[in-house]
């Protein structure tokens, strides 16, 4: 069962406003205010299905948010050449000093909000981040070590995931 059923989407200004809402709500840790504007933003892009899972994880939904993170990476692949690479990001691609690269690898999982604006990498990597997380919490072990791989084995929240997994 999925969200973007019900109630038909707005369009216009009014879902680019619904879309800025959510993200506030997000912001703020009001899952389900946030996940009931992005359901009825007319947007069908990434970071829509991206802040429509966030909502869904955070409020123990893990199968909805796992499939809305499919269709998020999906959506991605869709439009090519943005970003800087086609492929996984690299820690070499960005151009953060030293420290916050540092940071982001020690940090726990984000729960920002993804922005159309964002860099398709930047995009990228918090997709497969958070879809490790509800892999996780699935039981399904093989995908954390598949993504934990793509991401060059550099979060240290995901390594936490495989620790268990692999004793």
């Amino acid at each position: 069962m999925g969200l973007l059923g019900g109630t038909p989407p707005t369009a216009g200004a009014d879902s680019e406003r619904l879309f800025a809402a959510g993200v506030t709500y997000i912001c703020c840790g009001a899952w389900p205010l946030a996940c009931d504007c992005f359901a009825r933003c007319a947007r069908g892009d990434a970071p829509t299905r991206y802040n429509l899972a966030l909502c869904c994880f955070h409020v123990g939904w893990y199968e909805e948010s796992h499939r809305l993170l499919a269709e998020a990476e999906r959506l991605l692949d869709i439009k090519p050449g943005e970003g800087s690479c086609p492929g996984i990001p690299s820690a070499t691609s960005r151009q953060l000093p030293e420290l916050f690269r540092r940071w982001e690898a020690a940090s726990e999982l984000p729960r920002s909000p993804l922005l159309p604006e964002t860099p398709r990498d930047d995009a990228l990597t918090l997709i497969l981040r958070l879809r490790a997380e509800a892999a996780f919490r699935l039981g399904r072990c093989e995908e954390v070590r598949t993504i934990a791989a793509r991401l060059g084995h550099r979060y240290k929240h995901l390594e936490n995931l495989l620790k268990p997994i692999d004793r």
